[in-house]
Formats: structure tokens, sequence, C-alpha cells
């Protein structure tokens, strides 16, 4: 989407009728060109969540940007669900029309720099690609990491530089409606409440959560009417899970260990992306950390080899209960990445508490919960920030003309909870395009662009409305909580709290 709006801007803002921009990717782009949606298969998008007193103004999903108003036409999302395949197909044909050549498999190996400038990348199938300014839009920053620019691992300083957010494996179930998983999710829940129901009262050895006391458990399973608790539906494309009774009956049925800090693996309450005819889920979790994390962005994101066991057990729970196949996306949804030691501006959680960067520099505003799925979720409270964003986030200080779009952009630890999303960074990358072509028609480097001429250029629409919330203190809390267990604890009472936790 950046390319896209490159292009555009290259012509308008610079006068280069023809603009020389290509879009370069280590991946097979056989298996899709749009890795966290094509690849990864994320079907559930999330959108930005616009606070109620703005309703009067704004509908709730209000896209955050034009570009992402285009990316929601361009790949036909009606509100929440994206249809994968589609939008590959649709990426691919807008990149034709307008005339960005797509390198693939392109084995990037280094780069090549002159004083505070990048010169060219070295491909192994390509061999040298130069330019005048790189956009790094890579999950881990390859291309970044390779021109040494410097990084912060993990999710921030001491004891957060060994986290990650969870790793998840995306999986399509075929031959069931919303309906049949909720019909699913409903025996399920009569049958864990059965005391006289040996097999689903030992499903319940592994979940100490939920069994002490007994009525734990019937908060978890019931609402306040005492009816199931099902998935449930704000939009006609998605929906939202908000039982544990399927995780429970799978890990008990499979016999494996629930959790990311004691286990492995999570089949957590998911995010349901309604397709055409099936339904895609947003569950299934892997215990993560900051060095795992980095090996798998360096492979191509792809499954490592003990995940394969408990995507089979998924395969095999599905398919006894009413499903008539189970498809896996070829590659893992990757959350989380080491992100810019030192970014001209970061965009951090308690920035983004405070309301985000000044208005008069503001792109567009966001509002979205700092979610971190995994080990790290019940530790951290979870904030509701409504912040403004620009773009200076994504360049770092090292170099003059590279800038860093994505999880791996200055977020200064834990404001990845809300950097992850597509979303924003789409949104970002919008003003990003911009300050790209100013920065070739004045001969500078992107550190050098004035962000004010930069927010004066984005397109006509809502003032951005950023606010301070108050609610993320927390990360100065988190902090201190996590440097306390990495420097005072013994390992085996470090493990020992965490469990407890």
């Amino acid at each position: 989407m950046t390319a896209l709006e490159l292009e555009q801007r290259m012509r308008q803002l610079v006068g280069i009728a023809k603009p020389h921009i290509a879009l370069v990717t280590s991946a097979d782009t056989r298996l899709g060109l749009g890795g966290t949606i094509a690849r990864s298969g994320l079907s559930y998008l999330d959108r930005n969540q616009v606070p109620e007193d703005m309703w009067g103004l704004l509908p709730p999903f209000s896209p955050s940007s034009a570009l992402y108003q285009r990316f929601l036409r361009l790949t036909g999302v009606e509100k929440i669900a994206v249809e994968p395949l589609n939008a590959s197909r649709s990426f691919s044909a807008a990149l034709k029309r307008t005339g960005i050549p797509v390198f693939s498999q392109t084995g990037l190996v280094g780069a090549a720099k002159e004083g505070d400038r990048l010169c060219f990348l070295h491909s192994s199938r390509y061999g040298k690609l130069g330019a005048d300014l790189f956009i790094d839009a890579s999950l881990g920053a390859g291309l970044a990491v390779r021109s040494g620019v410097a990084f912060r691992p993990g999710l921030g300083p001491r004891g957060l530089s060994r986290e990650s957010i969870a790793l998840g494996w995306i999986f399509q179930v075929q031959g069931m409606n919303l309906r049949s998983f909720q019909a699913l999710e409903e025996r399920l829940t009569r049958r864990l409440l059965d005391r006289h129901d040996i097999k689903a009262q030992q499903w319940m050895s592994s979940w100490k959560r939920y069994s002490r006391p007994r009525t734990t458990l019937a908060r978890k399973l019931l609402d306040e009417q005492g009816r199931p608790r099902l998935a449930f539906s704000t939009t006609s494309d998605s929906a939202d899970q908000r039982s544990p009774a399927i995780a429970i009956a799978f890990h008990g049925e499979e016999k494996i260990p629930p959790g990311l800090v004691k286990g492995s693996a999570l089949l957590d309450q998911a995010n349901i992306a309604i397709l055409n005819d099936r339904l895609s889920l947003n569950a299934l979790l892997f215990n993560n950390t900051a060095a795992q994390n980095r090996k798998v962005l360096e492979s191509g994101s792809r499954p490592l080899p003990a995940m394969v066991p408990v995507a089979q057990a998924v395969t095999r729970f599905f398919l006894r209960h009413g499903a008539r196949r189970v498809i896996w996306m070829p590659e893992l949804y990757v959350r989380s990445a080491d992100q810019i030691a030192n970014p001209l501006e970061a965009l951090s959680a308690d920035l983004m508490a405070q309301g985000g960067v000044p208005r008069d520099q503001a792109l567009g505003t966001f509002t979205y919960n700092l979610d971190f799925r995994g080990g790290l979720s019940e530790l951290i409270p979870r904030g509701r920030p409504t912040f403004n964003f620009g773009y200076r986030h994504t360049i770092p200080r090292d170099l003059a003309n590279l800038a860093i779009l994505g999880p791996s952009s200055g977020y200064g630890g834990l404001g990845e909870g809300a950097g992850r999303i597509i979303e924003l960074n789409v949104s970002v990358g919008q003003g990003l395009a911009i300050a790209s072509a100013l920065a070739v028609k004045q001969h500078s480097s992107l550190a050098d662009v004035d962000p004010h001429q930069v927010a004066d250029l984005m397109p006509a629409g809502t003032v951005p409305y950023g606010r301070a919330t108050g609610s993320t203190i927390f990360s100065l809390f988190l902090q201190r909580v996590l440097y306390r267990l990495d420097h005072w604890l013994p390992k085996r009472l470090e493990n020992a709290l965490w469990e407890a936790l």
C-alpha cells in the first residue's frame, strides 16, 4: 500500500511521470503477495476503534487514513474479514496497473553504505539493487539489520528484552459456519458443567484456574442469565469467542498441557473471520521469546517442527467435532519484532497515553487496546489509548535514506502492542510515502523533511483528536516489575512467580 501511495506522490510532488519504484521481498510470492494477510492468513482485521463520544462524527470503525480506506476497497473488506487469496490477487493487480514490479525470492544477503546513506542491497537472485531511498517493510526489518541499524531486542529494556508476543498459527475450518461453531460450544459447555460426565471432568485436570472454586468455571462458561457464553458476532463477517469451553475440551482430549508459561501452546479464545465457505480462526498460540522470534523471522516465518504435532491435534479435534477440512497457513502470524533502538521520535506507549504526536504533525488518530496475547497478557493491564500518530518513529538515526515500517519501527517497547496492527502501519505508510517523495524532491534526508508539511499534504478529513487517557502509566510499572524478576530473584523463584501470575 505504501508503494502504491509513493507512486502517486512521486508523480504529484516530484513531477516524475513514471517513477522507478520496485517492491522487493525475500518471500515466495507464489504463496501470496502481502505477507501477514496472504501467507500468514490473517483474515480478522483489528480496526481503529473510534471512541463512543466521537460516534456522532465518525462511524465506530472509521478508517484512520485515506490509504487504509483504499486498502479496504481494494481487498473487498465489508467490516472485519479479509479473504487472503482475494487480497493477494488485488495487491498484484494494483501493482501491475501502476507499473511497480515485484522482485520475489530475492535472497537478501547484505547491503552497502556510503557514509550515512544506504546505496544498494545484495541479492543472491538479482545481484545489486540500488535506490535513492529504501523503505523496509519486512516484519523483522531484514534490510535494516544487514545495513547495521541498531535495534532494541524484545519488548524493551532489562527483563523485557527477552520477551516477545506469542506466535500464532492461523487455520481455516471448512464445513462449519458460525451457527455450528456455536452449537459445538454449547454442547461442550453442557458437558463441562455436568458433574456426571466423567470424561469432561477429566479435561479439567489441567485447568486449575477454573476448578478452584467450582464457581469460577461457571462464571467463565455462562453469562449473567445462566446461558452458555457463545461466540458473539458484532459484525456480519466476524465473531469473538467468549468462552474457554472449546479450549478446555481440546487440551483435555488431546492431552496437551495448556498455557504459554507452564505449557508451550494454547488454543486461545478465537477471533473468527467469517469467510464465504469457511471460518478463519486466529486462536492457536505458541510460547515465544525474543531470541526464538528472531530465528522465526530469519527463516521466513515458517512453522517450527515442534508446532506441527499441535496443529495436527487441532485438525483431529475439529474433524471429530463436525468440520470437513482444516487448512493451515504456510507462515506463522508473527506479532512482534525487535525495534529501532534510536528512532528519530519514538511512538511509545507513554506517548500514546498522552494523546500521541502533536496535532499539527499528526497523520491521523488511532484507538486500540494495547493487547499482548500470550505469557505477558495477564501481567500487563490493558490500556486503550486514543492517540495521534506520525511517521517519524519509522526513521532510524543511523541512516539518512532508510525508513522501517511495521512492528520493527520505533515503538519504544510496549507501544508495539498497537504498533503491530496492519491498519496503523498502512496509515503511517501514507505519511511516509509523502515524506519520501518530499525527500527525493528536496534532495534531503528523511529526517530533514518537515513533518508539518507532510501532515498538511495528507488528504483532508477529520482533525486529529488524540487525547490523554491516563491508562498507561503501566509501562513504567511493568518495566520495574520485570527488572526485579530479572535481577533480584533466583531463576527457580522467578519461574514460580510467573506460574502464579
